[in-house]
């Protein structure tokens, strides 16, 4: 009798955490805060890809280029929560947090990711690089990776698909940062999708 009963209040534990894994997609992070995965799209761009919101998550905001030189159509910033938060406490003039950025250009010339990074230097960070680019696909698109150092060191994702290049940076100011670890997950999430006006 005392081995069917816990058996059954085994069953009735697994059962509840089951439930709430499916009613909550979310991550536990460090802190104990929950942040749910949330998905952005943007059907002119081009693309989606699913980040981390909440409290212990990232904000996002869309830049429209004062000056499109190199074709610069838009820049998608990810900020983390918590420094959005404390923007007001940055000096005048003073460096803003490390942030994951997303630059979208027309690739008029339909170049390869790795000579568009070449001739377009001063948003690719080529410049800057630590070690070879390594071939890569995201998204089922052509792309290359690698590190580069600056203000901040960055882990950098050029991905040619279609009409545009995009430029995914990740800054960190040390590695076991979260921001660092978002990124990954975040360029794996990407899909590149029909822009508006497009059949599918």
């Amino acid at each position: 009798m005392k081995r069917a009963l816990i058996l059954i209040s085994a069953v009735v534990v697994i059962g509840a955490f089951g439930y709430i894994a499916t009613q909550m997609d979310t991550t536990k992070t460090g802190e104990g805060l929950y942040a749910q995965y949330v998905t952005y799209t943007n059907s002119e761009l081009g693309i989606e890809f699913d980040y981390r919101a909440g409290p212990s998550g990232y904000v996002v905001e869309e830049m429209t280029p004062s000056d499109a030189s190199a074709g610069l159509v838009r820049t998608i910033v990810l900020k983390r929560t918590e420094d959005k938060q404390n923007e007001g406490a940055i000096p005048v003039g003073g460096e803003g947090p490390p942030t994951i950025t997303i630059h979208v250009f027309e690739n008029t010339k339909k170049q390869f990711p790795r000579a568009w990074a070449d001739t377009h230097i001063q948003y690719s960070n080529m410049n800057l690089s630590q070690g070879d680019a390594a071939d890569a696909v995201v998204g089922g698109g052509s792309a290359i990776r690698y590190m580069s150092d600056g203000l901040y060191a960055s882990e950098n994702v050029v991905v040619a698909h279609g009409d545009n290049v995009y430029v995914i940076t990740g800054m960190f100011i040390d590695v076991d940062s979260d921001i660092r670890r978002d990124f990954g997950p975040l360029v794996e999430s990407v899909r590149f999708i029909p822009t508006s006006g497009q059949e599918q």
